[in-house]
This record gives structure tokens, C-alpha cells and sequence, in this order.
């Protein structure tokens, strides 16, 4: 890697101040930063956490909404020598205080709201920061420690500069198969990271990009922190998924990043404002013509055709980015045939996080049929990372039989370990390789296909294998099964394919008055077993769901809203009347 190349996070926003520095930063609200008065801010906070105590090395737990103050807090952290704990802001209280106190933070920096489901602080803690501008009167607001800076202080910043070894951040695990774990990252990770992800996409100084995902999360982080201040560009931030619309319109962003269910929102809320305005025939009519014209000649007139639409989500969208979950290949395809460019990425938080992900051609996106026929893929592999498939003998998986198997990834962007978890880290990371538990196959052009995860993959007793993802993606075709998880269950002597479904109530009621009935249970179970009757016929018949159990509140979720399948019950209850209030809960 070029020696001109920043290797810590500190570096590159002092690089980034000197590059582009009266360009807009960060964007909140009415108010906005430029590239100087972050690094300007951030010195200053950091100055103040040295003269308040902090020491090189200590831990310093960052629980608040996104914000331009939550940005500054890292920074300055990072600056110190310190290490950020990034928790979840919507975590109940007895996880906050578990996931701050068990790597022995003596900070925490937190906004009102958090700091109020904390009543009696959290053990270890010795000084509370509060991230916003208002709170209950006396507390420590970051530009209080700012103000505590002193000369002595800001001379120590020299020598807190970090290594690119050191610890940069400690980011949970999302809790999908458990217990979250504290994945450790350093500086090196994060950079080799960005710098993989700029040379891999056309990311540049004029990109305007919008943020709605919570940042103490590894994708956003780097989406965040990282990788704009490589390249100056600025990030509008917002934590309102109801003024998303409004942001689009008013800041016009060029790049957006999302999660799969974020981005099936958004295309339900286009059907149903275009059938509000009564348009929808119109519209679907647009997207039958636009996929048959790209199938007949590769060509993509969905911006011709759909206007109006792009106009709504600002007008400059060059591409969408879908990570945190896998996206259903049915979606990308709807956005491609609206003319929006839907690209995915595959990565996990010991990755820091980015190990895959699908660049972007608008002459391939506009002229050919390439998107389309990688609809699904997650692209190829970063620059300077490494990729393997290995047997998974306990599934009876062979990658010389089936052509998939384990994915394993090597580079430096691979994590030092889980905190305190030396067993943990061992079973994951092999003679420096990192075992994914994703299942998968590569193409001939190197891009990666996922098909599931390995440890879910329903073995039976023919010896043919269901892998849930696959039918997860196909089931949710229906607008009527908001959430679905398929299992494995063996109730006798035979394993059966299950899916438990968490009904959508609108659309329930509007099957209902189509089909020109009432609504209650008998109805409801009627229609969900239809919607996986029809479906399940597009799928080989020892995929199809052998029986179905609805559950009466939404399915467990990670805080990029996937189903979080290592929380699934064993069994489910269904109360009817439990389901009609789950829709204004």
C-alpha cells in the first residue's frame, strides 16, 4: 500500500482538513460542517478528554442517534488514544449498561434519551458526556469537555496519536445466532477497508451521500467516517425514516446506502403513492414495457419512463448500495427496471466490514443485460482480498461435487479477535484465514453468489438440502408475509420445511375486501397458505413449505432489520386479536 496512504483514522481526517477543507463535511439538519471544523472540533474534544483523564488505550463507549456531535465524539476519542465502543442507541437498558461495562469503559458519551433509560448509570463508568445540545441541567456536554482543553493537554495530542494497530473500535456483533460478541477493530482494518472500497467503486469528491443507518454499526461506520474523508466528499445525516423523503428532495444525494428492507419499503411506498395519485396502472404498465426492452435489447429506459420517480428521490441518485442483509434478487430487478442502479455488498464486522461488493458501469447498467444477470451476486472480492470455498462435511457440503461451499477470507482487514472471547476467536479465525459461515459459489468472473448460512442449511433425510435464504426470498414476493423465517423442523419421524410468518395486517384486509369477505382467523390462514401454495410452486418440491406457523407479533430483528434467526423460537402461538393490534403497536 502507497506510503502516502493514511493508516489510521486520525490521519486520514487530518489529511481530509488539509485537502478539503472548506468543503461541507456533514450535513444535520439546518446545520453542517466543512472538513476543518470537524478536525477543528475534534481536536478540541480531544484536548478536553485528556485534561478530564483520559488515558491511552482506555475504552470510551459512544451510545447516541446519529449526529454531527456523535462524529466529533469519535474523532476525538480516536485522537486521545482512546478506543470507541459503539452500542446500539435502541438497545433495552440492561443490554446498554452489558455491552458499555463489559470491555470496562470509564467514559460514555450518550444522548438525553439514552442517558434517561439509565437512571443509575452504569457500573466502571467514571464520566457521562452528553452528545446533543440539551439534557437535564449540570451535565457534561461535549463542548464543555472541549472547553476544558488546556495547553498541556493539546501538547499530549502528539503523543496519543495512534498506531495503525492500535484499537480503533469494538463493535458488537448483531446478535443473529446469540449473544452479541465485541468484535475488535484496529486502525489498519478500517483503512484497508476504505481504501479497497475506493479503488473498487467510483467514489469521488462531489458525492453527496444520504444516512439513515444507525452508525455504531460496521457498514455505516466505515460509510461514514471512513470513506468520505478519503475522498471529501459529505454525508447528509438523518434519523427520521419519515423526513427520508423530504432529505432526498432537499440535498439531491448522489449515492445512497440502505438495507434490503429499507429498500422494499421504499419501492411499496412508489406502488402506493403512484396509487394514491391514481398512476399505478400507468406505472406497472412502464415496468413491463421496461424489462421487455432491456430483455430484447439490453437497453435501460427506465429514467425515460420514470421521471417522476427519480425526481422524487432528488433527481442525481448515480447508484443505490444494499448491505447488512441479503438482498432479494426480485428487488434489484424492480429497481433496475425503474432505471435505478441497486448494487449489493457482502461483508461481516470482523471484515471491518466490506469483503464483497459489485461495482458500478452505467454504460454495463444502461446499454447491457450484466446487472441483470447478476441479480443475486454480491460482486467480487475487495482488491487485496483473498477468497476460498472450503467442505462443510458436517452438511454433506463438497466444493469439488457441488461447485459451493464455506466461504474463507483472508486480509488485512480482518479483526484482532473478540473481546475477552479467546475460544470464540479461534473457531473463526484458521491459520489467518477467516471462516464466514456464509455458504457460496464463485462465478468465472470472480463474482460471489451466496446461497445461506452454512449452519442453517435444513438437511433431509433424502439428503437434499434447503437452504432458507432461497425460500425466504421467494416466499417474500408476497406483500401479505411482512416477515418470514424458514426452519427446519422434525415433529415425528421426518424433517419438515416450516416457515413462520408474521402476516402483514393491511394487506390482510385488503385481500379481505377483494376477495369480498371478512377478516378473522379463518380468512387470514386461508390466504397465507395460498400466497405459499402458489409461490412454493416455483421451487423444487423438497424446497416447498410443508407447514406453516403464524406468530402474532413481528419476527425478532437486528437493527438492520433482519430477521435475527438465532432468536426464533422454538414454537409459536397465534392470537388473532394480538395480530389485528400488532399494526398500530
Amino acid at each position: 500500500m502507497p506510503d502516502d496512504r493514511p493508516l489510521t483514522i486520525p490521519a486520514t481526517l487530518e489529511r481530509a482538513a488539509r485537502l478539503f477543507g472548506d468543503r461541507r463535511a456533514y450535513v444535520e439538519g439546518e446545520r453542517g460542517v466543512t472538513w476543518s471544523e470537524t478536525w477543528r472540533r475534534a481536536q478540541d474534544a480531544a484536548a478536553g478528554l485528556v485534561a478530564v483523564g483520559l488515558q491511552k488505550g482506555d475504552r470510551v463507549a459512544i451510545c447516541a442517534e446519529n449526529s454531527i456531535n456523535w462524529i466529533v465524539a469519535y474523532h476525538a476519542v480516536a485522537m486521545a488514544g482512546g478506543c470507541g465502543i459503539l452500542v446500539y442507541f435502541e438497545l433495552k437498558p440492561g443490554e446498554i449498561v452489558e455491552q458499555v461495562s463489559r470491555p470496562g469503559s470509564r467514559f460514555l458519551v450518550a444522548s438525553a434519551s439514552v442517558l434517561a433509560k439509565l437512571p443509575d448509570g452504569v457500573p466502571g463508568v467514571e464520566t457521562v458526556i452528553l452528545a446533543g445540545d440539551r439534557g437535564a441541567a449540570g451535565m457534561l456536554r461535549l463542548s464543555d469537555v472541549a472547553a476544558k482543553a488546556t495547553d498541556a493537554s493539546r501538547a499530549e495530542l502528539a503523543s496519543r496519536a495512534p498506531a495503525p494497530d492500535d484499537l480503533a473500535a469494538i463493535i458488537y456483533t448483531s446478535g443473529t445466532t446469540g449473544g452479541a460478541k465485541g468484535v475488535m477493530l484496529t486502525h489498519r482494518n478500517f483503512l484497508a477497508n476504505g481504501h479497497a472500497i475506493r479503488q473498487h467503486i467510483s467514489f469521488g469528491s462531489d458525492e453527496s451521500v444520504l444516512l439513515v443507518l444507525p452508525l455504531h454499526h460496521a457498514m455505516t461506520f466505515i460509510a461514514t467516517v471512513v470513506l468520505p474523508a478519503l475522498v471529501g466528499a459529505h454525508f447528509i445525516i438523518e434519523n427520521d425514516l419519515l423526513r427520508l423523503r423530504d432529505r432526498l428532495r432537499e440535498y439531491k444525494p448522489t449515492i445512497f446506502f440502505g438495507v434490503p428492507a429499507l429498500y422494499e419499503l421504499l419501492y411499496r411506498n412508489i406502488l402506493a403513492r403512484a396509487e394514491a395519485e391514481g398512476r399505478l396502472a400507468t406505472l406497472q404498465k412502464g415496468l413491463r414495457i421496461s424489462r421487455l426492452v432491456k430483455r430484447l435489447t439490453g437497453l435501460n429506459i427506465g429514467p425515460l419512463l420514470f421521471k417522476q420517480v427519480h425526481e422524487a428521490l432528488g433527481g442525481r441518485l448515480r447508484f443505490l448500495v444494499s448491505g447488512g442483509a441479503a438482498l432479494n434478487p426480485q428487488t434489484a430487478l424492480d429497481y433496475f427496471a425503474l432505471g435505478l442502479p441497486l448494487l449489493q455488498g457482502w461483508g461481516m464486522t470482523e471484515a471491518a466490514p466490506a469483503i464483497a461488493l459489485q461495482s458500478f458501469s452505467p454504460w454495463r447498467f444502461r446499454f447491457t443485460r450484466y446487472y441483470e444477470r447478476h441479480a443475486g451476486s454480491v460482486g467480487p472480492a475487495l482488491p487485496g482480498i483473498e477468497l476460498r470455498l472450503i467442505d462443510v462435511p458436517d452438511k454433506g457440503i463438497t466444493v469439488a461435487e457441488t461447485g459451493q461451499g464455506e466461504v474463507i477470507v483472508r486480509g488485512e482487514n480482518l479483526f484482532r479477535g473478540y473481546w475477552q472471547a479467546e475460544a470464540e476467536t479461534r473457531a473463526v479465525l484458521v491459520d489467518g484465514w477467516l471462516h464466514t459461515g456464509d455458504l457460496g459459489r464463485i462465478g468465472r468472473d470472480g463474482a460471489v453468489w451466496l446461497t445461506g448460512r452454512s449452519k442453517y442449511v435444513i438437511v433431509l433425510e433424502s439428503g437434499e438440502k434447503v437452504f432458507p435464504d432461497e425460500v425466504e426470498d421467494k416466499l417474500r414476493e408476497s406483500v401479505l408475509l411482512e416477515d418470514v423465517c424458514v426452519v427446519g423442523r422434525k415433529p415425528r419421524e421426518r424433517t419438515q420445511v416450516v416457515a413462520i410468518v408474521y402476516a402483514n395486517v393491511e394487506a390482510a384486509r385488503a385481500r379481505a375486501a377483494e376477495a369480498g369477505v371478512d377478516l378473522d382467523e379463518a380468512a387470514l390462514r386461508r390466504f397465507v397458505a395460498q400466497d405459499v401454495e402458489r409461490l412454493g410452486r416455483e421451487l423444487a418440491a423438497y424446497k416447498r413449505i410443508a407447514n406453516v406457523e403464524l406468530t402474532d407479533a413481528p419476527l425478532p430483528k437486528t437493527a438492520l432489520r433482519k430477521v435475527a434467526r438465532g432468536r426464533i423460537r422454538e414454537t409459536y402461538d397465534f392470537n388473532y386479536e394480538t395480530w389485528l393490534a400488532s399494526s398500530t403497536s
